[in-house]
């Protein structure tokens, strides 16, 4: 939101002149509105559609001829939400005792949704400058320091409400002769319950009003302009691109993780404890990158995630998106950490639901040209809208038709052929009989009709999972994992985007104080732990299974390698939030293998500032 120019009008220009004549001006008190300016400010009589009245706080002599005047609004003052669009500054005519509109402000398409709910308190301090040189030449500005609070003022405000309040989420697991994939909930989780819905159902959650997890969102941005369009919630929010990037912001907060004796602990605070470490606040796209038609990477709805590039490749295109963008990086363990505590359980296939992890791969029965459907013996695992490829022989091939949609399924009977006709969207294709139809990766936006909740709208290993606002944080494609190499089981880490590079084992790159699990294709059962990058989790014991244990896959290779994970469409039961691939070298590729936006840019918009005062007006911080 933001005003851009304050006009004084006719009236307000003859009231200054009066100044001049040794008369007072007495400000009366400001509206605000959310009306569209048409025509000539100065020509404003009254804001175009008044909303709130409100009384003026304070009027300072700030100079010989300057006065500034403030007041306050609150978002529970109005009858229902609105966009704040227009100030108007009155004055009382000295002559006449008219309240006439002395100046008036119209941010035009910059205007800022208000909600008028009490769930989200909302209060602004205005303050106004006016400035009278003549009678002729009279100019007014906003302060716009004093239009939003400041970042300091923010964290001033905050720290201070961290005095008296604060919570500290925490879980252990025995970590000695154990197996069980569920953890203990103490501290401040003890007795909270946290469910996903598995069919767009409601559930109780608890941590839906518990900071961090609270204040998780997803939001439009403007790369161009480098700024905030929409939050989810509001009109002009878009799933589909329309109205910028579409990504999901994870607010700063402390967290502990550490070992003692038999028991691993794991704590997430919203305030900075003694041997906490902090994790700034971060925003990841809701969905996994995908490619338009001129080479450049994206976040939204409605695409096919990208494939077949290596992790440079994806690295490139992150980074091109705009300033502070790379790609997924080691922040991943982070946002594991926030499901665990939540959670409480490894499992989070059986948490959130299976994801996009059963996998088709069926042969064409007849040779059929200038169609569009192919017969195949089953459809097991298809349904109408998902994403299949045509490949000549076999899978992992797109020779024959590339990315298409799944319109419509049938019966198929013809002589000795019995089977399936699965029809298919865009051109037309010559089937031959041994082609191969099979599953890839399925477009963004499934969980779209979810928005800010977890889980899935059909647990049947064919459909995305979503958490938080994330879509598909496991299964449908590997996610690449950047600032994380391996070399010889051994793991180094960066934490500065703009050093990463595959392959590199030296600083800035450190290395992580223990040696991975050297077993590969297992299910893992413990995870490291050092103690100066707490948050990097690798396996380190293998006596798990798909229940137990840490519940998803591994994989590991000798030599230099990279990280893939969450699994992908092809994996089934190994897939998971903690599925983890480093099988493969830094110029490898495939047709599984994606990646997601990442941005490092802390955002301190007026959206966050509300959220931040209603948490200390609430005591939720």
């Amino acid at each position: 939101m933001g005003f851009e120019k304050v006009y004084i009008t006719k009236q307000g220009a003859l009231l200054a002149a009066k100044t001049l004549q040794g008369k007072k001006i007495q400000f009366d008190h400001a509206e605000i509105g959310s009306g569209n300016l048409s025509g000539n400010a100065a020509d404003k009589t009254a804001l175009t559609t008044k909303v709130l009245e409100c009384p003026i706080e304070e009027t300072k002599i700030t100079g010989d001829t300057q006065a500034s005047v403030s007041f306050i609004f609150k978002n529970t003052d109005a009858r229902s939400a609105f966009y704040f669009r227009e100030i108007g500054l009155f004055a009382i005519d000295p002559d006449t005792k008219a309240k006439v509109l002395y100046a008036y402000a119209n941010a035009g398409s910059n205007a800022e949704y208000i909600n008028n709910s009490i769930a989200e308190k909302i209060e602004k301090h205005i303050q106004i400058n006016v400035i009278v040189d003549n009678a002729s030449n009279v100019t007014i500005t906003l302060d716009s320091t004093q239009i939003y609070v400041t970042e300091k003022e923010l964290q001033e405000a905050i720290t201070e409400a961290r005095e008296f309040v604060g919570k500290n989420y925490g879980i252990r697991r025995k970590i000695v002769d154990n197996v069980l994939s569920k953890w203990e909930r103490i501290c401040d989780n003890t007795g909270l319950v946290a469910n996903a819905t598995k069919n767009g159902d409601e559930v109780q959650n608890d941590f839906d009003n518990l900071y961090p997890w609270s204040d998780i969102i997803t939001y439009n941005y403007d790369t161009k302009n480098k700024k905030i369009t929409a939050f989810y919630g509001e009109p002009g929010f878009k799933f589909d691109g329309t109205n910028g990037e579409v990504l999901t912001r994870i607010p700063e907060f402390w967290f502990k993780r550490e070992v003692k004796g038999d028991y691993e602990y794991i704590y997430i605070s919203d305030y900075n404890r003694a041997g906490y470490k902090h994790s700034k606040e971060f925003s990841v796209g809701r969905y996994g990158i995908s490619i338009d038609t001129e080479g450049n990477a994206h976040s939204i709805s409605g695409t096919i995630p990208a494939y077949n590039k290596t992790i440079a490749a994806f690295r490139t295109l992150a980074t091109a998106v705009g300033e502070g963008f790379c790609q997924m990086d080691t922040r991943y363990f982070i946002l594991q950490l926030l499901y665990l505590v939540e959670y409480a359980d490894y499992n989070s296939q059986s948490k959130l639901g299976r994801g996009v992890s059963e996998w088709f791969n069926q042969k064409a029965l007849i040779a059929e040209n200038n169609v569009n459907r192919i017969v195949v013996a089953n459809s097991s695992n298809m349904y109408v809208g998902r994403n299949v490829s045509i490949g000549a022989t076999d899978a992992w091939n797109n020779s024959v038709a590339s990315e298409r949609t799944i319109t419509k399924i049938e019966e198929f009977s013809n002589g000795s052929v019995t089977g399936k006709a699965v029809y298919f969207d865009g051109a037309a294709v010559n089937i031959a009989v041994g082609n191969a139809l099979w599953g890839i990766g399925q477009k963004a936006g499934q969980c779209d009709e979810l928005g800010m909740k977890s889980g899935c709208l059909s647990n049947d290993g064919c459909h995305s999972v979503i958490y938080r606002g994330i879509e598909n944080v496991f299964s449908n494609m590997f996610t690449a994992i950047d600032g994380l190499n391996i070399k010889d089981y051994v793991a180094y880490v960066c934490d500065d985007p703009t050093q990463y590079a595959s392959d590199k084992f030296v600083a800035p790159y450190k290395q992580v104080g223990y040696t991975n699990l050297k077993q590969t294709d297992c299910y893992p059962s413990k995870l490291g732990y050092d103690e100066n990058y707490p948050e990097i989790e690798i396996p380190i014991e293998a006596n798990g299974s798909s229940g137990t244990g840490i519940c998803d896959r591994y994989w590991c290779a000798e030599g230099n390698r990279i990280a893939f994970a969450g699994g992908s469409f092809y994996f089934g039961a190994v897939v998971g939030f903690f599925c983890l691939n480093l099988n493969n070298g830094s110029g490898n590729s495939n047709w599984n293998y994606g990646a997601r936006l990442l941005i490092l840019n802390y955002f301190y918009t007026s959206f966050s500032i509300a959220l931040a005062k209603n948490r200390v007006e609430t005591g939720l911080v």
